[in-house]
């Protein structure tokens, strides 16, 4: 009988160490623009159009607290305003104007970033990185619970 083998190293805590790695190297950036790496993302996937809570947490994979508590420093600057939905339970999200131009300076910031990890970390090496990562979300999907 073959004995079960043994785990490889665990990757939750590398992956945990790239993440912080990558957020410092963002932020560094980001930061001149007054915002953190997970303020840009959620900038990054807002807009004009009025969209709802539910649907940017579903884009993000990202729960529903999570992203109110990463939303209420971008509503208190006045980038983002909430409007009421079909129902008292439905919000809905928005640019303002000014949450417009905040991202355009910062999407103009995020792209220097992002030229300077590829040229640190050789542009080849970060497109496979992407693709890996691409798929490793795809592949772990179907094992988590239905509600992720």
């Amino acid at each position: 009988m073959t004995a079960p083998p043994l785990p490889l190293p665990c990757t939750g805590a590398r992956l945990r160490r790239l993440t912080r790695r990558v957020t410092v190297f963002y932020e560094q950036y980001l930061r001149s623009v007054g915002l953190r790496l997970t303020q840009y993302s959620l900038l990054a996937h807002l807009d004009t159009a009025p969209q709802s809570l539910l649907a940017l947490a579903g884009r993000l994979e990202m729960d529903r607290t999570t992203l109110t508590r990463g939303l209420k420093p971008l509503v208190a600057a006045g980038w983002v305003v909430q409007h009421p939905g079909r129902d008292a339970r439905q919000r809905l999200l928005s640019l303002t104007p000014d949450g417009v131009a905040q991202r355009a300076r910062a999407r103009a910031v995020w792209a220097q970033a992002q030229l300077d990890l590829e040229a640190a970390m050789d542009r080849s090496f970060v497109a496979q990185l992407n693709h890996t990562l691409d798929e490793a979300l795809q592949r772990l999907k179907p094992a988590l619970p239905e509600d992720n």
